[in-house]
């Protein structure tokens, strides 16, 4: 089966980790052919036929992708209802939409999505009724983690790591998003200053935004920036702890991929991330405010029995559930199978 697909970028986090997670596992799999359209060919880092193409040059990538897709059984558009509908010029076949999320979920852009002749939208779970309301076909992908690149290191791979980073015995506490206040950024600034004096607990903060300038220079925080992804497992093993304080979310990938390296998370997000996983207690919880989540991350470092299970509770959550890309890989080559088989 041939797969065609059209993500213009690739790097980076959230949709975009998992458009280049599923890209690269199909174009893996030894039956399948993949032709994959982007800016970053780079990205793709398996067996693909990969095509740079560049938004400044329409033309051009008007005729890649009529020349690519010409012959295609299903194309895929992970990211944005415009790529999608730009395929649409060229493309009259199977179309899949989103990768859990990635295809915009406003009513305007649901119609338009619909107009155009989205077969598929991949969603992130079952409660999320918005687009069955809308008239759309769906598929559920609740995460792509690939548990052979994020998994727990041996000990000595983890001091080596934090020794780079002149780590000893310190609580090291891993942010890792967007420097928003949307975020939770504005909360690790806050609780890092109240933790200032304490020489047993340290900061890493991983991501850019409008509120970097509060991490720069500071006692207690180590700030790298922006942090490829396929880099982050060595900061998820050097990090006893991490946190996204979001206001709300769905899975938390940030979480998840920190739970598959063996880390404790605590968020503070409600929504559906309290359904699926909040029987499980896979994440610890904490009031959205700086005081509460500076408490709850010292008590979850500070008890090693507590630690030790939470640990445990993390690694079993990954385990059990449909979140890796194994899951991932076969709920896609399902959906393919499934609109090629109706041509």
């Amino acid at each position: 089966m041939k797969i065609g697909y059209l993500c213009y970028r690739l790097s980076g986090t959230g949709p975009r980790t998992r458009a280049a997670d599923v890209i690269n596992a199909v174009a893996g799999e030894p039956d399948q052919e993949a032709v994959v359209l982007t800016n970053e060919p780079e990205v793709v880092t398996a067996d693909a036929d990969v095509r740079p193409v560049a938004i400044d040059k329409p033309v051009h990538l008007l005729r890649t992708a009529r020349s690519a897709f010409a012959d295609a059984d299903v194309v895929h558009v992970p990211i944005n209802v415009y790529q999608a509908l730009f395929v649409r010029l060229v493309y009259r076949g199977p179309l899949v939409g989103g990768v859990g999320p990635g295809l915009q979920p406003s009513a305007f852009h649901k119609r338009l999505g619909r107009l155009i002749g989205v077969d598929k939208k991949i969603k992130v779970h079952q409660w999320d009724t918005q687009w069955e309301e809308a008239g759309y076909d769906t598929a559920i992908c609740t995460a792509t983690i690939d548990t052979g690149v994020f998994r727990p290191y041996d000990d000595d791979r983890i001091a080596e790591l934090r020794g780079e980073f002149g780590f000893d015995d310190e609580t090291v506490v891993l942010y890792v998003g967007r420097l928003t206040e949307h975020h939770g950024a504005h909360l690790v600034d806050e609780a890092a200053r109240m933790a200032e004096g304490d020489d047993g607990l340290e900061f890493v903060v991983v991501g850019d935004g409008p509120l970097e300038d509060r991490f720069e220079g500071r006692e207690n925080v180590t700030f790298p920036g922006f942090v490829e992804n396929r880099r982050m497992p060595e900061f998820y093993n050097l990090a006893d702890v991490s946190t996204a304080p979001r206001i709300s979310d769905n899975t938390s990938n940030v979480g998840l991929e920190s739970i598959a390296c063996g880390t404790p998370f605590v968020t503070t997000a409600t929504g559906t991330i309290e359904k699926l996983f909040g029987d499980r207690e896979a994440y610890r919880w904490a009031d959205r405010d700086a005081e509460s989540l500076l408490a709850a991350l010292r008590e979850l470092a500070g008890d090693p029995e507590a630690y030790a299970a939470q640990r445990e509770r993390g690694l079993r959550a990954i385990e059990e559930m449909p979140v890796t890309i194994d899951s991932a890989l076969d709920i896609h080559l399902g959906v393919y199978e499934e609109l090629a088989a109706r041509t």
